[in-house]
């Protein structure tokens, strides 16, 4: 990679001046320093150009590692191709230390030789010795002798002499400052960048960088890659993560270990941790971070950014990956940190897999930073933590008391992850396993998804709790008439708190929103209004993305019953961008019914169609959501004037109302919607109701098989038998003079409707 050289014109110039002393007769030595990165040997490519082109003799080498036991691995590197009448081949030079200078001395005394050897720290010990020996002979030979090495290196004992010979000029390499970091983004090489600009990006890519060459020249290779260098922060990219794993091979294993460690360990580092960490003491622990900080790499003692973190890790195996955070779990636990603080590296070590690897108090551990993060809102967290300590519990009675905490986090999450675990709550209810709080949670879970059963006989169990009022009006909710009673209190104070928990998270939250949504169906419009504040504090938390859906949608019922549509249809829209419509479960007839209110009241009727198309649960159809579903797609098929369907939807609700002994008011009041229904009707010659001579049961039966169900689908419907629904069908075609389903299809209009679309 082409490097451009900034802000190192004085140890060019100290190079140059060397040099020209040395072409006066007067031999020198140089030992150019720094940090892998910091542009060391881009200097001395530099030099040996120039001299170069002023006519010297330049013989180069390169010390690697991989050579460092190689006698004479350096030597023979210089005087390669020097020998008379060769060609590039080796030069037969004799052993020793004097072997270098000797054979310096029989080339052509005419021109200055020029010496270079860039990692000088990896040179093996007998070329060391050659290069301190010709040192030591330099005042009339006119060679000058250029060193590169590392600043941190320990060098082998003649090398040390070497370093610390008296002709030696010094030259160390710092990592550039703001102001250099500035030239280098005016420089050509970058793009020749505007003065203000690239003063104005300095600070920050002095911060991305630490100000090392090499991983500015790299950080500009990903912005020329992406387009051209506007970004006031820079992100790293390929190029970037490839400077700094560079760096780190550069800098030796230690250093890289010490990197990994910090990586891991993020910023839960301190000098102790690492020591412990590491195996090693905090003196050798220190002498390596003094050398990531000389690379650039960090920032007050820790990696400077995320984009350098990962490039620190890029490189490992998974097994590697593994072995470090569970290594970073025990030191954090030994060391007392915060159960967080531990379960994160128990998740990425994968402890808790169930075979045992990892250790005994894993399970107990991620539970309770499964608590921590619940009450913080981050349940998606929660439930990584809970599904590791649920799978490190081999046991199933121990499991069983992380089943309630999992689902209710994935509920909070996503509430369509909790699907899977309906069976094992409902087995876990009727074995009660569960405290009061958590089986209003799980029974809460299950009424979410229309599954009442297990949580109607939960609830005769409960008895009389703090919870009990809860889970009550969940279950009337999902099951009107079903639940016991219980005292209600008063309905501005219970609204208050169940709309709090919504933003603090103390309360389950399924049974919450079961709650909300009977409040605000009974309530009052002037009581309503007064809970929009309310609605408004909880969309606005920074709680969990169901938390905030039902939020929004709670939102969205209240401004519907107040005629606010454009504020209810914004809300719903924003309830269900937030859940999938298989998350809400029957919860979802609330934004539905909101938003197709909203739809219908601003004449927006394709909306609403579109809104109706949206699957909806046949569970629903036998709760409060359902009749609410009902009644604003009756309003819907009344205002595009399907009068039959519409009138089909209204008696759907008259239906429904009756079997729960519940009065037809408020939201639920479906009389003036079916008489405008029936008025349209006799508009349209059709008279009035088709089926107001039915029975209400004959009525059910009718327009399901209008709809196109069969008997036994009408039958499980309706929780009768077969035969009933046929004695039921003879008295429909009896009373209507009916022949066929086709003919009780075209008179009730059930083929308008599916039968999917809900019951009546």
């Amino acid at each position: 990679m082409p490097v451009e050289l900034v802000r190192r014109g004085g140890e060019l110039g100290s190079l140059e001046r060397l040099f020209a002393d040395s072409r006066q007769g007067r031999g020198g030595a140089a030992l150019v320093t720094g940090s892998p990165g910091t542009g060391k040997s881009a200097l001395l490519h530099a030099f040996t150009g120039r001299a170069a082109a002023a006519g010297a003799l330049v013989l180069s080498a390169l010390a690697t590692p991989a050579e460092t036991d190689l006698a004479y691995g350096v030597v023979g590197q210089l005087l390669s191709g020097t020998g008379p009448g060769t060609r590039g081949g080796p030069h037969p030079f004799a052993t020793g230390p004097a072997a270098l200078h000797d054979a310096l001395r029989g080339l052509d005394a005419a021109r200055p030789v020029v010496v270079v050897v860039d990692d000088v720290h990896h040179a093996d010990e007998p070329s060391a010795r050659c290069l301190l020996y010709l040192c030591g002979r330099l005042a009339g030979a006119g060679v000058l002798v250029v060193l590169g090495g590392q600043r941190h290196a320990a060098p082998s004992l003649p090398l040390a002499e070497l370093l610390r010979h008296p002709r030696c000029t010094t030259l160390p390499l710092e990592t550039l400052r703001e102001d250099g970091v500035a030239d280098f983004l005016r420089s050509p090489f970058a793009g020749a960048m505007e003065p203000a600009t690239a003063r104005r990006l300095a600070p920050h890519w002095h911060r991305f960088t630490g100000g090392s060459p090499r991983l500015l020249h790299a950080l500009l290779d990903d912005h020329r890659g992406c387009g051209p260098v506007r970004s006031s922060r820079p992100v790293a990219g390929t190029a970037f993560r490839q400077a700094v794993a560079g760096c780190l091979r550069g800098g030796g294993q230690d250093v890289t270990r010490t990197a990994r460690a910090l990586a891991v360990l993020a910023e839960r580092t301190t000098l102790t941790l690492l020591a412990r960490f590491l195996g090693e003491s905090e003196r050798a622990v220190a002498l390596s971070l003094d050398r990531l900080d000389a690379l650039g790499l960090l920032d007050a003692g820790r990696l400077r950014h995320e984009g350098v973190r990962a490039a620190v890790l890029q490189e490992l195996s998974a097994e590697d990956s593994r072995r470090l955070h569970s290594r970073a779990a025990h030191v954090l636990y030994d060391h007392g940190a915060e159960p967080s603080a531990v379960a994160v590296h128990l998740l990425a070590a994968d402890a808790g897999d169930g075979a045992g690897t990892g250790p005994a108090w894993a399970g107990q551990l991620l539970a309770e930073a499964a608590t921590h993060a619940m009450r913080s809102g981050r349940a998606r967290r929660a439930a990584q933590f809970l599904r590791a300590a649920h799978r490190a519990h081999g046991d199933e009675p121990r499991q069983g008391g992380m089943l309630e905490p999992l689902a209710r986090a994935e509920w909070e999450s996503d509430p369509a992850a909790v699907l899977r675990h309906l069976p094992a709550l409902e087995r876990d209810l009727a074995a009660g396993r569960f405290d009061a709080g958590q089986t209003v949670a799980a029974a809460g879970l299950l009424l979410w998804h229309g599954r009442p059963a297990q949580a109607e006989r939960a609830e005769a169990a409960l008895g009389h709790t703090e919870w009990s009022p809860e889970l009550a009006a969940a279950l009337a909710h999902v099951r009107p008439g079903a639940a016991r009673a219980h005292p209600a209190p008063d309905l501005d104070a219970r609204a208050e708190r169940v709309l709090a928990s919504l933003i603090h998270g103390h309360a389950p939250l399924p049974p919450v929103a079961a709650v909300l949504a009977t409040l605000l169906h009974a309530g009052a419009t002037e009581r309503a209004r007064q809970w929009c504040a309310l609605t408004a504090d909880a969309e606005r938390a920074e709680t969990t993305s169901a938390r905030r859906a039902v939020a929004a949608a709670v939102a969205a019922v209240v401004h519907a019953r107040t005629g606010s549509h454009d504020a209810a249809a914004r809300h719903a829209g924003r309830a269900l961008a937030l859940l999938s419509p298989a998350a809400w479960g029957i919860a979802i007839g609330m934004p539905l019914s909101a938003a197709v209110r909203a739809a219908t009241a601003r004449d927006a009727h394709e909306e609403a169609a579109r809104l109706l198309r949206i699957p909806v649960p046949e569970d629903m159809f036998r709760s409060w959501p359902g009749l609410h579903y009902l009644m604003a797609r009756g309003g819907h098929l009344l205002a595009a004037g399907s009068h039959r369907a519409a009138l089909a939807d209204f008696h759907a609700c008259r239906d429904l109302l009756a079997d729960w002994g519940a009065q037809p008011r408020g939201a639920a009041d479906w009389r003036a919607g079916a008489a405008e229904a029936q008025r349209g009707l006799a508009a349209d010659g059709h008279g009035g109701d088709p089926v107001a001579v039915l029975t209400r049961a004959e009525r059910r039966v009718a327009v399901l098989a209008a709809g196109g169900c069969t008997n036994r689908a009408i039958a499980a419907r309706l929780y009768v038998t077969p035969s009933t629904v046929e004695q039921h069908l003879t008295n429909v075609y009896r009373k209507l003079r009916l022949t066929s389903r086709a003919d009780l299809a075209e008179l009730v209009g059930g083929a308008a409707r599916p039968a999917a679309a809900g019951p009546v």
